[in-house]
């Protein structure tokens, strides 16, 4: 009798366990597909923010040149909401990214941040609408915004591949 309780005992001590594990198990599965859902959503968002950026700086310099010519007060307005949009993706990729993603869109963030602001302050300090060099300097920018785009989409692919 002695030997059948001790038995029982056990065994319940060890389904308990059992059934601890599993839960603990099923949590953390919960847990890691949560966060690849909030990666890929961070990871798409920068990507298409960073996507309206660039097409905004490649539009940009036919806006400038065109003989209706948009104002500087409107672009800056569409470059400020465009600048937060941004701000924003990137803040959701630094917090649920991994460390090779997180480097490739800081690049994507202060590309197309500098880059933009430089743009409006250089336009805000010229004399002669027809001045160039901005226009110029805003189609490198956009060059080099496609670049580190093209890299973050690499870094984003390689991750969630891994962790697939």
């Amino acid at each position: 009798m002695v030997l059948t309780l001790l038995t029982n005992a056990f065994l319940e001590r060890r389904r308990a366990r059992d059934s601890r594990n599993l839960e603990a198990m099923r949590l953390n599965f919960e847990h890691a597909k949560w966060l690849r859902d909030e990666r890929q959503k961070a990871y798409r968002n920068l990507s298409e923010a960073g996507e309206e950026v660039l097409q905004w700086f490649r539009d940009l310099p036919t806006l400038v040149e065109s003989r209706d010519s948009i104002p500087l007060h409107e672009a800056l307005i569409r470059w400020n909401h465009l600048r937060a949009e941004l701000r924003k993706a990137f803040n959701q990729v630094a917090l649920f990214g991994t460390d090779e993603v997180r480097t490739a869109a800081l690049d994507v963030w202060r590309t197309g941040r500098n880059g933009g602001n430089d743009f409006f302050r250089a336009w805000r300090g010229l004399d002669e609408p027809e001045t160039s060099a901005p226009l110029e300097m805003l189609r490198t920018v956009a060059s080099h915004l496609g670049t580190a785009g093209d890299t973050f989409l690499d870094a984003c692919r390689k991750d969630l591949q891994k962790n697939a």
